[in-house]
C-alpha cells in the first residue's frame, strides 16, 4: 500500500476538510479511492484530471487552481489539504502560487512522494507538520496537554481523568476530526507525542510556538509512572500530588499485569505503525523475553529513551527493517509467539508458531494504563495458549507431518536458476532436424510444413 495513504486516511477523517490528491495516474487514483472507501467510511477523494497529455502541456496546475477556488467558494470547508504524490512532486508544480486562504478556507500543501516518504508513520508526521505551519499565534494563556498520536477512542478520556488529578487536563488531540483541533494546539502548555514518529511535528511546534514536549506514553509499569511524573515536572505542578497519582497508576498497572504472567516465553515483534516500542515494553514487564523488535520507522530523537529502556533488557531494535531481516531474526531464537506484519505471521504460522497480525489485532487496541495493559496481555496469552492448535494445523499441511517452510513461504526453498544449471537444463543438446526434399510445385513443401506443424 502506498505510504501516502497513512496521511490521506487522517485527512479524510477530518469532517470539515476536503482533501485533493494529485495522483500519478488512473491506477494510482484507483488505489487511493479504493482504500479511502474501505477504511474511511466512504469519504470521497477529490482530484484534478491527470493524463500524459496534461502533464506535457503543463495544464495540471491550471486545473488544480481552478478546482481549489471552486471548492472553497462553493463548499467553504475549513481546510483544503493538497496532497502531492510522486509525479506532481517530481514535475515540480508551483504550489507556492496557490492562494494560502480563500475566505475562511485554509489551503495547505502536503508533500507525499513515495520515493522519499517510505512509511505510513512518516506520512502522518508530514501531515501534522504541514498543518502546524499554518497555525495562528498564541490566542490566550496556555494550559493543558496536547496529545499527538492516533489513539484508541477511550485513551484521551482516561488520560484527561489522570491529568485532572494532578492539576491539568487534555487541551486537544491530533490527528483530530476538525481543523479546530489543530488550531487549539497553540493554546496548550506542552505537547505529548504518544507515538515516537511525530518528531518533525513536535520540533516545528517548539520552533514556531515555543511549546516544550514530554517523551513517552502512559504504557506499562515504569512507562506510566515516568510519563505522569514528566508532565508534572514540565508544568511545575505540585510534586506531592504528582507522585501520589503516578505511584497509584503504576500499582494499578502492576496489578492488572499480574493476571497475565508471560515469564519463560519468548516473543518477536515486528510492525510499521510506530508504536511497537510500547507493546514490547508491556511484554517485557509481564515477564516475557523479546530479543528482537523490528520497526519500519526510522530512528529519531523521540524514540531514544524508549529504545534505551528496551536495550537494557536485552531487546535488539532494528529501524527501517525489511522482511529478510525479520526472517533471519525468526531463526535466531525458539519463539513462542510472533506479533508482526502479514508476511512474517504467514511464515511463522507455517512453522507452527502462534502469530498475531499487528495492525488489525494490536494497533486497534488501547495499550495505556491498567485497562490497556490487561487487554493487550490477554490477547497475547490466549494466542500463545493455542500453540498446540497452530502446530497441528501446520503439521497437517506439511508433507512430512512436521511444520516446516513450504513452497508457499515468502522465501523460496531453492534458487530456481541454480537448480536448473545443476541439472544441465541450459546445456546444449543435439537435435536432429528433418529436412524435407525440395518441392517441385510447392505442394510437397506445404505437406511437409503441415506435418511438422501437426
Amino acid at each position: 500500500m502506498c505510504p501516502a495513504f497513512g496521511a490521506i486516511r487522517n485527512l479524510l477523517r477530518m469532517e470539515d476538510a476536503m482533501p485533493i490528491v494529485i495522483s500519478s495516474g488512473d491506477g494510482c487514483m484507483y488505489g487511493h479511492t479504493f482504500v479511502a472507501h474501505f477504511y474511511v467510511a466512504n469519504r470521497p477523494i477529490f482530484s484534478p484530471g491527470v493524463s500524459s497529455q496534461m502533464w506535457a502541456k503543463g495544464s495540471v496546475f491550471d486545473e488544480l487552481k481552478a478546482m481549489v477556488v471552486e471548492m472553497a467558494e462553493k463548499y467553504q470547508p475549513s481546510l483544503i489539504p493538497i496532497c502531492s504524490l510522486c509525479v506532481s512532486d517530481t514535475v515540480g508544480l508551483p504550489f507556492e502560487l496557490l492562494p494560502k486562504q480563500i475566505g475562511n478556507t485554509e489551503i495547505v500543501y502536503v508533500p507525499l512522494p513515495a520515493y522519499s516518504v517510505h512509511t505510513h508513520a512518516r506520512a502522518k508526521d508530514i501531515v501534522v507538520d504541514s498543518l502546524v505551519w499554518r497555525l495562528p499565534s498564541q490566542r490566550k494563556a496556555r494550559s493543558g496537554v496536547n496529545l499527538i498520536g492516533e489513539l484508541f477512542p477511550s485513551d484521551p478520556i482516561k488520560i484527561d481523568d489522570v491529568l485532572r488529578r494532578i492539576g491539568t487536563h487534555v487541551n486537544t488531540t491530533v490527528p483530530g476530526p476538525r481543523w479546530e483541533d489543530y488550531v487549539a494546539m497553540v493554546d496548550g502548555a506542552v505537547n505529548a507525542p504518544l507515538h515516537p514518529f511525530y518528531s518533525e511535528s513536535v520540533k516545528r511546534m517548539k520552533m514556531k510556538q515555543g511549546l516544550p514536549f514530554v517523551e513517552g506514553a502512559p504504557v506499562g509499569i515504569d512507562g506510566t509512572y515516568a510519563w505522569i511524573k514528566s508532565v508534572g515536572e514540565i508544568l511545575q505542578l505540585d510534586p506531592a500530588t504528582v507522585e501520589s497519582v503516578a505511584a497509584d497508576e503504576r500499582e494499578k498497572v502492576r496489578a492488572a499485569m499480574a493476571d497475565y504472567p508471560l515469564k519463560g516465553l519468548t516473543f518477536m515483534v515486528a510492525g510499521y505503525e510506530g508504536h511497537e516500542f510500547m507493546l514490547v515494553r508491556l511484554l517485557i514487564e509481564a515477564g516475557a523475553s523479546v530479543p528482537y523488535l523490528s520497526t519500519a520507522v526510522n530512528t529519531n530523537p523521540l524514540a531514544r529513551q524508549e529504545e534505551a529502556w528496551l536495550r537494557e533488557r536485552g531487546c535488539t531494535v532494528l529501524y527501517g527493517a525489511n522482511f529478510d531481516d525479520e526472517i533471519g531474526a525468526l531463526q535466531d531464537h525458539p519463539y513462542d509467539c510472533v506479533i508482526g506484519t502479514t508476511p512474517l505471521c504467514a511464515h511463522a504460522k507455517e512453522l507452527g508458531i502462534p502469530s498475531i497480525y499487528y495492525t488489525n489485532a494490536m494497533a486497534t487496541r488501547s495499550q495505556m494504563f491498567a485497562e490497556g495493559a490487561a487487554d493487550i496481555l490477554s490477547l497475547a496469552t490466549s494466542t500463545y495458549r493455542s500453540k498446540e492448535r497452530y502446530h497441528k494445523i501446520a503439521s497437517f499441511f506439511s508433507e512430512t507431518g512436521i511444520p516446516r517452510q513450504t513452497a508457499t513461504s515468502w522465501q523460496p526453498k531453492i534458487d530456481l536458476t541454480e537448480h536448473l544449471i545443476v541439472n544441465d537444463a541450459f546445456a546444449p543438446t543435439n537435435v536432429a532436424v528433418a529436412v524435407a526434399p525440395a518441392a517441385v510445385d510447392g505442394s510437397e513443401a506445404q505437406a511437409a510444413h503441415g506435418a511438422v506443424g501437426a
